[in-house]
């Protein structure tokens, strides 16, 4: 990791030396792209894997880990797999957003 910091930081210094470069701000554009397309799509599939669980038991992904995660709803095996399942879709979503930034 901190030697791909070490080179983001190299290539600011260039930027803000030389100037905007088109093939680094197009190339870095396609691998944001690309990083974000595969997190939505690990997305959608943790989605659905939630939306299951949602119709099994009759409530909203939301309201259920802020029941389990207040104890209101026992230690289900389901319970602990939605749980997994919905701090990887938050997880993922926050990568997402963070990567999305001002574009």
């Amino acid at each position: 990791m901190k030697r791909t910091l070490s080179k983001v930081k190299n290539l600011e210094k260039f930027i803000e030396k030389h100037g905007e470069d088109p093939f680094i701000s197009q190339s870095i554009l396609k691998m944001l792209d690309y990083k974000i397309a595969n997190y939505a799509a690990e997305m959608k599939r943790l989605d659905k894997e939630m939306k299951t669980f949602e119709r099994t038991y009759g409530m909203k992904s939301s309201v259920f880990f802020k029941k389990f995660s207040e104890g209101k709803l026992g230690d289900n095996m389901d319970f602990i797999e939605w749980s997994s399942l919905y701090r990887m879709y938050n997880h993922l979503l926050e990568k997402k957003v963070e990567l999305e930034g001002e574009r």
